[in-house]
């Protein structure tokens, strides 16, 4: 069954999608998700923030956008496109039926 939203802060999964969901929520991406939620951070922030590099905390931000936790959207930077990240869900629920 694929995932949908209940309501703009809610994302209900089932199935192998609540599997990807719920392999996806380590302590990194929860600490992650947090962050966001004080306010939106581009990716070298929150690697910074968080003590890992850019690269994984990329890596991290595309898994959790493609699994629709968190929006990504691009604006400028002092030294061109930052990746500012915000998030999409405040309640996941994972359906077992």
């Amino acid at each position: 069954m694929p995932s949908k939203v209940a309501s703009k802060k809610e994302l209900v999964v089932s199935g192998d999608q609540a599997l990807k969901v719920a392999d996806a929520l380590s302590v990194t991406t929860l600490r992650l998700l947090k962050l966001l939620w004080i306010e939106p951070l581009d990716v070298s922030t929150i690697g910074r923030k968080l003590g890992f590099s850019q690269a994984y905390i990329s890596e991290e931000v595309k898994l959790l956008e493609g699994l629709g936790l968190i929006n990504v959207s691009f604006v400028p930077g002092k030294r061109g496109i930052r990746k500012l990240c915000s998030p999409a869900v405040e309640k996941i629920t994972l359906l077992i039926k």
